[in-house]
């Protein structure tokens, strides 16, 4: 019986334990990670995802920084940055190196730019969120993430 299927035919009792593990599980920083599953409709898609804390460049800050890589060959990255001192439209630049665990580097993905940012007193904080596309192939591959970024 294939995955889909018994996932399917699952019984509410599974599906409902199944989902309770998922919640439970804790994200990790980018140089490790933490599985989890996400249910979509009768299908389930695995997930894995890394975050960061505050990150700094010139004038510019990042915060609640989270790349989530599903199983389905599907990504998205969402942050919230802010400016400190510019009236000039800064953008915070990100991109990310995915990696085995031996250190190879399989996945590039970006740049991912924020949207343009103003200074304010205090600065106003922009969350933003985008999304990317990969060979689903490299899902199983993948165990570390390091963010490179500029603004």
């Amino acid at each position: 019986m294939n995955a889909p299927k018994f996932l399917g035919h699952a019984s509410a009792g599974i599906a409902t334990a199944l989902l309770a593990i998922a919640m439970t599980a804790t994200p990790a920083l980018a140089d490790s990670s933490a599985a989890g599953t996400k249910h979509a409709s009768k299908t389930a898609t695995a997930s894995k995802w890394w975050t960061w804390g505050t990150l700094r460049s010139g004038d510019c800050q990042q915060t609640n920084g989270r790349i989530t890589l599903y199983s389905n060959g599907t990504g998205d990255f969402s942050a919230d940055t802010l400016t400190y001192q510019t009236h000039t439209q800064d953008v915070w630049h990100a991109s990310f190196s995915f990696t085995t665990p031996s250190g190879t580097r399989v996945l590039t993905v970006g740049p991912l730019n924020s949207p343009g940012m103003s200074d304010g007193n205090p600065p106003p904080v922009y969350h933003w969120y985008r999304t990317f596309t990969y060979d689903s192939a490299l899902y199983g591959a993948i165990s570390a993430v390091s963010q490179s970024y500029s603004c």
